[in-house]
């Protein structure tokens, strides 16, 4: 694997898998490059849990793919059995191949064949009668497959509200959320007990550019079960193509096809050989709009050396999705940049990051071949574990004392895929303020996000550089000093809002664009493109070699233009809804939901809306035209985006919130630092693999994490190193399952009881984002807020939490936390540095009326990550009285608060004159989530001696629910 593997020790070669050599095929006389050949192969692997570990069986798969020119379609059936006596709710999880975009989710229990007497028998649909269309799919499934639900592209907020409300009826809803970079949740309900369920996941996705040939790569998923294979490839005239490994093809007109079974290979490829500038065209319907897409690759004038800092910053991502695969690819890139460019770049420093960041040298040092190896040495001892901050990365680099003072280029190793902090790409680039330029690169790999890798080379007037094999490396890592050409138009005769790919400024010499727009092309048509250097103006043309009808050509339209509008958040995001809701693009904006009838849908105001009518009234070209001018001071400004947010409340499902004057005031007065929330420094003590236990490190190469084996290491290294170290390794649950938001509650409660406040608060924030209409969440950020003292936040937070009418099934969720508001009040009216001490002491007054309770000498509160789960809070007074929901008044005056039946809480109990004694607290894990085999339930209990009092003291405690135990200790509270 070049100089890079060469010079790794044994050590290091034991624990991580290398990335296979690119090998070389010479059959029709040229030598053709590959992808990368992954060493852990999960994408297209399907999975279908039941509870934290349990999963059912897979009896079957059949994977279907349609090949067009640039792009392709997958269709999986996948088959599960439900060996349970009981009816459950399961989450459906598959890891998509970069940049794939799901088009249709469909379940449904399968019903047998004619003549087939086994209950789990695999109805295989026949390779003739294969469809890919929405249309078709279903009727080609319909004599074994029981009234099967078709998701609907909805917005993401009322599909998640949709689905939790449907659940808690017993009905049969299913959601597919986007979770991060080419993740896909997807919950499914109900499976019923003893019966055969089919899941239908359908995804396109593009080819890869290698040389001049278009490659799509399917990695086949290992499964103990029958598998079935068809494939479907497109003629295209003047272009050949070639399939590996060698099958026989069955011709048609204008497709070649053939079937596996049972494959035993690990992948297929599709090569179509020296194709430049192919286009796929819409097919001609009459009274429909027509689309085209095309990649090209414009011969630039040859460029001079770039004048660029030459100092280099290398940021290297060391969370747990670049183990192993592309940590090498990072430090092979890393390399070839330092060696490659020794007059270019004279010094050089590498920051590392997961959660936390480190340096190798807090210096730049001189740009050698013997500081090169060094580094490499270094890097080879690091473990990879932990979720990805790569917004706190930028931070470090800019506040780093030996950055400051100087001009840096800055080499982002890594996949863009930002699972911890801060995820608002515009904040993200507010940090590159020295005139940093920053590059990164593609590898091609699953879980790359492309919009933030874009976002930040784009505003920094860096490049973002494809490097889809080790071929590519030693071309690419001279690019970044050449003068880039700038984008200044493009136009193509007959056609209207020409988008590009990422929406890049500037282009550099073999970089292709990926185009698409409104109108039609076709084989000759020329593409006008005019490019700027200095005051240098030269006008490129290009032409199209090669057109193919396709009915794939409107998807890749409709997902450039989707994700070109929700760059901008909340200025485009109506119609950002519009365009992913007519081309049926999940993801940031918009899920794939399923309910079981139209009234259904009815009831939640899902309805037929004229998005077609949106699309084909505006195009994204005028849109940008609008919103570029003033896009800096809207979404570069936190206080901005906190308005436009809670505007949106006002009209969201599952909560009444309308926004009080008194709000609108406070926004406005609460100064624009304190909405930026600024993390702390983490400081781990254990960032070398030698430190780290071999089953660990072993475990973290598995697809799906266990959870009691993080945990354990999470409290080993909690005793022996503290906090930090601690809540590094469980922040790699939620790198390994991102959109998670049980698991983002969990670690979040983790992260407050260990005083990380910072980290906690961008974990629930990231919860509000999908689960707005959850009123505990509000009341977790609140605290996490106080607790570091930026009060002036922390009061917005609890005045949406009690202005808001939240659902009855949260009980006295408002009595509870006005009280601890009121509280908080109570402690930062007075303080003269408190921006809004006049407003916090007339809202302690008026609150201060509305309850009797001034003073306790006792309190405790609790709350819980899991949905649709009972627990209840019990305490044993001294007098031997339980006071428990049953019992909710003691003799002695103790009051807990309604029994909370439906998930998260909150609970409360509160004494005012305690009697001397101890206190037993206790939690009853009353019922789980019934739909779930078993599920990871967290308790976050707050309990407050003296409350009200200047001797007020508080303590917090999180502990996990045993499924296996009814009754749980969680101390033994002493008031003497």
């Amino acid at each position: 694997m070049g100089m890079v593997a060469a010079e790794m020790s044994e050590e290091a070669s034991d624990d991580y898998e290398e990335i296979t050599e690119p090998q070389k095929s010479s059959e029709d006389g040229k030598n053709r490059s590959k992808t990368w050949k992954r060493s852990n192969k999960i994408v297209n692997t399907a999975t279908l849990f039941v509870g934290d570990n349990e999963q059912l069986a897979l009896k079957g798969s059949q994977i279907a793919i349609k090949v067009d020119g640039i792009r392709a379609r997958v269709l999986i059936d996948c088959f599960f059995y439900n060996d349970n006596d009981q009816q459950l709710e399961g989450t459906f999880k598959m890891r998509l191949p970069q940049g794939a975009s799901p088009y249709y989710f469909a379940f449904g229990e399968s019903i047998l064949l004619d003549g087939d007497k086994r209950k789990d028998s695999i109805p295989f649909i026949d390779q003739e009668a294969l469809v890919f269309s929405e249309e078709k799919i279903r009727e080609m499934r319909s004599n074994s497959w029981s009234v099967p639900k078709v998701a609907r592209v909805v917005e993401k907020e009322k599909a998640a509200f949709a689905y939790g409300q449907t659940v808690r009826r017993r009905v049969d809803p299913a959601l597919a959320e986007w979770a991060g970079a080419d993740v896909y949740n997807c919950k499914v309900y109900p499976l019923m007990p003893n019966k055969l369920h089919r899941i239908v996941i359908g995804y396109d996705v593009n080819l890869t550019a290698i040389d001049d040939d278009w490659v799509y790569n399917f990695s086949i998923p290992k499964v103990d079960c029958p598998l079935v294979l068809d494939v479907e490839v497109a003629k295209i005239k003047e272009v050949s193509f070639k399939i590996t490994p060698d099958i026989k093809m069955q011709s048609e007109k204008s497709t070649e096809t053939f079937r596996m079974v049972n494959p035993k290979e690990e992948e297929i490829e599709i090569r179509y050989q020296d194709s430049k500038n192919i286009a796929l065209q819409s097919p001609k319907i009459e009274g429909q709009p027509s689309y085209f897409a095309s990649s090209i690759t414009p011969v630039l004038p040859p460029s001079s050396k770039v004048e660029i800092s030459d100092n280099a910053i290398i940021a290297l991502d060391v969370s747990l999705s670049s183990n192993p695969d592309k940590f090498n690819v990072w430090l092979q890139l890393t390399e070839a940049i330092l060696v490659n460019n020794p007059n270019t770049i004279k010094k050089f420093t590498v920051m590392l990051f997961n959660i936390e960041t480190f340096w190798w040298k807090k210096e730049l040092v001189e740009n050698t071949p013997e500081n090169v190896k060094a580094f490499l040495e270094y890097a080879h001892q690091i473990a990879l574990e932990g979720a990805s901050d790569i917004n706190f990365a930028l931070s470090t680099i800019s506040n780093a004392e030996w950055t400051k003072n100087t001009s840096n280029t800055i080499f982002l190793m890594s996949d863009g895929a930002d699972t911890w902090g801060e995820s608002d790409a515009y904040k993200m680039a507010g940090h590159l303020t020295n005139n940093e330029r920053v590059f990164a690169y593609n590898t091609g790999m699953s879980g790359t996000s492309l919009s933030t890798l874009n976002h930040l080379t784009r505003s920094s007037g860096g490049a973002l550089f494809s490097v889809t094999g080790e071929d590519e490396i030693q071309k690419v890592s001279t690019a970044f000093a050449t003068v880039p050409w700038r984008i200044d138009q493009i136009s193509i005769p007959d056609t209207q809002d020409i988008l590009i790919a990422g929406r890049p400024d500037y282009i550099y010499e073999g970089q292709r664009l990926l185009i698409t727009g409104r109108g039609t092309i076709s084989k000759g048509t020329k593409v006008h493109l005019e490019v700027s250097q200095n005051n240098s103006m030269k006008e490129i043309e290009m032409e199209i070699n090669t057109s193919i009808d396709s009915e794939l050509t409107s998807r890749v339209y409709g997902q450039i233009a989707t994700g070109i509008l929700e760059e901008f958040d909340y200025v485009t995001e109506k119609k950002s809804i519009a365009y992913a809701k007519h081309f049926k693009i999940p993801g940031k904006t918009c899920s794939l939901l399923m309910l079981d009838t139209e009234e259904d849908y009815n009831a939640y105001n899902i309805r037929a809306t004229e998005d077609a009518y949106v699309v084909a009234s505006t195009t994204v070209q005028e849109t940008l035209l609008v919103v570029l001018k003033d896009i800096k001071e809207l979404l570069g400004s936190s206080k901005n985006t906190f308005k436009q947010w809670i505007e949106h409340l006002a009209n969201t499902d599952g909560m009444d919130f309308t926004i009080p004057a008194s709000l609108e005031i406070l926004v406005d007065k609460t100064p624009e630092a304190n909405f930026s929330i600024i993390q702390k420094e983490l400081e781990c003590a254990s960032i070398y693999k030698k430190e780290i236990p071999t089953q660990f490190s072993d475990s973290l190469l598995q697809p799906k994490l266990n959870y009691d084996v993080v945990s354990e290491e999470a409290n080993r290294r909690l005793e022996k190193y503290g906090a930090s170290d601690a809540l590094k390794v469980i922040s790699s649950l939620v790198e390994k399952n991102p959109g998670n938001t049980v698991l983002a509650r969990d670690v979040g409660f983790t992260a407050l009881d260990w005083g990380l406040n910072e980290q906690a608060y961008y974990l629930f924030k990231r919860v509000l984002t999908t689960r707005p209409y959850e009123p505990q969440t509000y009341q977790a950020i609140a605290k996490s807020l106080a607790n570091i003292e930026n009060y002036e936040l922390s009061l917005l937070y609890y005045e949406i939490a009690i202005t808001a009418k939240w659902d009855p099934r949260f009980g006295e969720f408002r009595r509870i936390v006005a009280l601890e508001y009121l509280n908080l009040l109570g402690q930062i009216k007075d303080r003269a540095n408190f921006a809004l001490a006049t407003y916090a002491t007339s809202r302690y007054k008026t609150l201060r009326s509305e309850f009797k309770e001034e003073y306790a000498d006792l309190m405790l509160v609790i709350s819980w990550n899991t949905d649709n789960t009972d627990i209840d809070l019990h305490v044993v007074e001294p007098t031997g009285e339980e006071c428990y929901y049953q019992n909710n008044t003691t003799k002695i005056g103790g009051y807990m608060t309604a029994d909370v039946t439906q998930g998260y809480g909150p609970e409360m109990y509160i004494l005012q004159d305690a009697k001397k004694g101890e206190y037993e607290v206790k939690v009853k894990y009353f019922a789980s989530n019934r739909n779930r085999t078993s599920t990871r339930t967290k308790v976050y209990a707050t309990i407050y001696k003296n409350w009200g009092k200047k001797n007020e003291s508080a303590r917090t405690k999180v502990i996990t629910l045993e499924d296996n135990k009814e009754m749980h200790n969680i101390l033994t509270v002493v008031i003497d």
